[in-house]
């Protein structure tokens, strides 16, 4: 089966790979919403329904259309699953969630440490309570060694706080061995099927809806048995009312494209009996192919978007 074909076998498929590439996108990053936890942004703007979007990625893999590959760590809920996890740190002598943070600095020239409360004058500059001279420069004059945490109900320090994690959803607390630790893939799509999809739906149909709509009929891929004996397969062949055939070859490339195709569909159409050959270069040809494609009176289509293509089309067919 091929990836056209399975991606045929699903409209939302369909709309994905189409949104794909108008984009120019291979990759499906998930982001978080603070509404649903981590989502595909990606496949909610095609208008699938975020009960679907999980089902759709499932999908997409299973069928060889992409792979899933490690983005980013998620906690849940052991109780509901949910990624909405709030961190608390609690006193751990009266567990009250009232606590204060501060840094603990040292003067390093005379080892004084304690809270940087402590150091603070009025106007807010650092002076040691020691000796009084001004920390100006951190790493020169003082340096942070940790810090401590000050109960504002029991007046207790600490330098380690009792931490717990609440689920926003169903509001129950865990420690850290209790969450559930689990990813979130980013998914690569396959660019063969991006290719032929590009190929198939976005290049090919366009053409033989164009040719079906002139009355021709049509093969796609099209052989021909030439005088020679060797059958020779074409893109696509249009067969009109009188039996005159049109064969057509598309050649697609990122950068433009040489007369080395222009000679292989030549051989081609030379052994066998076309009404006319004609060359689709996605996005141009090189000028010296183009030379050699009008001296051997091949038919050239060349542009960067279907639309113009079907343009200089219709004047060759009709």
């Amino acid at each position: 089966m091929s990836y056209y074909a399975s991606i045929l076998s699903d409209e939302r498929l369909v709309k994905l790979f189409e949104y794909l590439i108008k984009t120019k996108k291979d990759v499906l990053i998930p982001e978080y919403d603070p509404n649903y936890g981590h989502i595909y942004s990606d496949i909610i703007d095609i208008g699938i329904s975020r009960d679907h979007v999980f089902e759709l990625i499932s999908k997409l893999i299973s069928l060889g259309l992409g792979k899933a590959e490690y983005y980013d760590q998620i906690l849940r809920c052991p109780y509901c699953n949910s990624e909405h996890i709030r961190v608390y740190f609690y006193c751990p002598f009266c567990n009250s969630t009232q606590i204060y943070k501060e840094l603990l600095i040292e003067h390093i020239r005379d080892g004084v440490i304690g809270p940087i409360s402590k150091f603070k004058s009025q106007n807010g500059t650092l002076v040691c309570p020691s000796c009084g001279s001004k920390l100006i420069t951190e790493g020169k004059d003082y340096r942070i060694v940790g810090v401590w945490y000050r109960c504002l109900v029991c007046y207790r320090q600490t330098d380690l706080p009792k931490i717990m994690y609440r689920c926003r959803i169903c509001k129950k607390e865990v420690t850290a061995h209790g969450l559930v630790i689990s990813s979130i893939s980013k998914i690569i799509i396959n660019k063969l099927a991006l290719e032929e999809f590009f190929r198939q739906h976005l290049i090919i149909k366009p053409i033989i809806e164009e040719l079906k709509e002139k009355k021709f009929s049509v093969n796609y891929p099209g052989t021909l048995i030439g005088k020679s004996g060797a059958t020779h397969k074409f893109d696509i062949l249009g067969i009109n009312e009188k039996g005159e055939i049109i064969a057509i070859d598309i050649v697609i490339g990122n950068e433009i494209i040489g007369e080395t195709v222009i000679l292989s569909s030549f051989v081609k159409a030379l052994d066998v009996n076309v009404k006319k050959l004609i060359i689709i270069a996605i996005p141009a040809l090189t000028d010296s192919a183009r030379k050699i494609a009008e001296s051997y009176g091949i038919n050239v289509l060349e542009g960067k978007t279907i639309s113009e293509i079907i343009t200089s089309l219709r004047s060759i067919i009709t």
